[in-house]
This record gives structure tokens, sequence and C-alpha cells, in this order.
């Protein structure tokens, strides 16, 4: 690993929820992905705002790209 990179797990966690008296059991898969503490800054400006996310494998290496949705409320 080349000094300065910073590196990531992606989680996967299975969250059961139960109904019926719990009878039966209604399970759901969430993926989770830590960022850096080091990228906190560059985030920021990003906290509380919609964003449009893209994924893509280009060779060999997954590409995960997020862009700022235009809402009709920006001028508030």
């Amino acid at each position: 690993m080349v000094r300065g990179d910073s590196t990531i797990k992606i989680y996967r966690r299975l969250g059961k929820k139960r109904y019926l008296n719990g009878k039966h059991v209604y399970e759901h898969e969430r993926i989770h992905v830590s960022i850096p503490s080091k990228l906190h800054e560059k985030i920021k400006p990003f906290l509380n705002q919609p964003l449009k996310i893209e994924v893509a494998n280009q060779n060999d290496r997954l590409v995960i790209t997020l862009h700022p949705v235009k809402t009709f409320r920006h001028a508030e």
C-alpha cells in the first residue's frame, strides 16, 4: 500500500424484524461503506443533501460516484 492511501471495508448486515407476535421474521440485507476520518472534511459540504449514486466495475475496480441532486427548493 502506498503511503497516504486509505483502505476501507464493505460491511454486510442482515437485519431481522419479527411480526405477527413473533411467528414470522422479515429479513433484509444492508450494505455499509465507512468513510475514513481523514476524508471527513471533504465530505462535510455534502452532508444532509440528496445524492445520486452510480456504481460501476472498471478494470477490476469498484467505482462509486456520488452527484448532488438539484432540487426545486434551491432558493431557500
